[in-house]
């Protein structure tokens, strides 16, 4: 199961075979992208009385999880393989 979804990640990394600029454009763009998608939902969140949709809420975890889950999670797979 784990090998599947390496496979489909890096499938997902090495997307492409297009130009080398094409690919400094796409990834100049994932922070551009973060920026505007947790400062809608952060606007969200202070302006309206309900709090953010939760639409919003929803894809500001999936970025978030994006900017820092990949490394949550590789650090808490090294420490319970080390017994910490």
């Amino acid at each position: 199961m784990r090998q599947a979804d390496t496979a489909l990640f890096q499938a997902m990394q090495d997307k492409g075979g297009g130009p080398a600029w094409v690919d400094a454009i796409v990834r100049l763009q994932r922070p551009f992208v973060a920026a505007v998608a947790l400062g809608t939902w952060a606007a969200q969140e202070l302006t309206m009385p309900t709090g953010a949709t939760e639409a919003c809420s929803n894809f500001a975890a999936v970025v978030g999880f994006y900017l820092f889950g990949d490394r949550t999670l590789f650090y808490a797979g090294k420490a319970g393989k080390s017994g910490k």
